[in-house]
């Protein structure tokens, strides 16, 4: 039995502390990617950063008044006369604005996009396309990785991810997702690091695309 993306939007979201972390800026670039994937599919997490941003300029506000000396009041006016940055907009895919290179085919219908740039440091951000009905290699993860399904569906455990959904593992978890059989599955992947493969393939998958 498949199932197809929920009617009324995603059912899986980003928690209160990653959608804070995300208004405050304090995100790696990779993983804010892949959060703005999500609010593009999801009006109440678009709420709800709105609802944070709202409380995060009222707590400006409430700050005491210091004194600027005259360089920083420089910077500050010039910050103002910069545009303001987009915000994941419903219709604007982020995959569009996100610069990755071209697909590496691994086999007929599963294929992966890394990100040119994916911010400081060893994360990682890419684009995984999977068949119908394919299961992935059993793999584990060296630390944290966040999920948005931008296409398709798949099973993990008795968990189904459809599109919008978004999923954040560490590295306690070990796993050997599905696609579901009615069409094929892409998804946003950030990482910190490489994942944990347990299989000769999986190694030699992992040589292929440093993922």
């Amino acid at each position: 039995m498949t199932t197809s993306p929920a009617k009324y939007g995603p059912t899986k979201h980003p928690t209160d502390a990653v959608l804070t972390d995300y208004v405050s800026g304090s995100l790696r670039q990779a993983f804010s990617a892949v959060v703005a994937a999500h609010l593009e599919h999801c009006a109440d997490c678009r709420v709800a950063v709105s609802g944070l941003e709202a409380i995060g300029g009222a707590l400006i506000e409430s700050l005491p008044a210091g004194d600027m000396d005259a360089e920083r009041l420089i910077e500050a006016m010039a910050a103002l006369d910069k545009p303001e940055p987009k915000r994941a907009q419903e219709g604007k895919p982020t995959e569009g604005r996100v610069p990755f290179g071209g697909e590496l085919w691994l086999s007929p219908g599963m294929g992966i996009r890394r990100a040119r740039r994916a911010g400081k440091g060893k994360d990682l951000l890419y684009l995984l396309r999977l068949p119908a009905g394919q299961i992935t290699l059993p793999h584990g993860h060296n630390g944290v990785e966040f999920t948005t399904v931008l296409k398709g569906a798949y099973k993990d455990g008795d968990q189904i991810f459809a599109a919008g959904d978004f999923c954040e593992l560490d590295a306690s978890c070990d796993h050997q997702p599905q696609v579901q059989t009615d069409g094929e599955c892409v998804c946003m992947i950030a990482s910190e690091r490489p994942m944990r493969t347990t299989t000769r393939i999986g190694r030699i998958v992992q040589a292929l695309t440093g993922v």
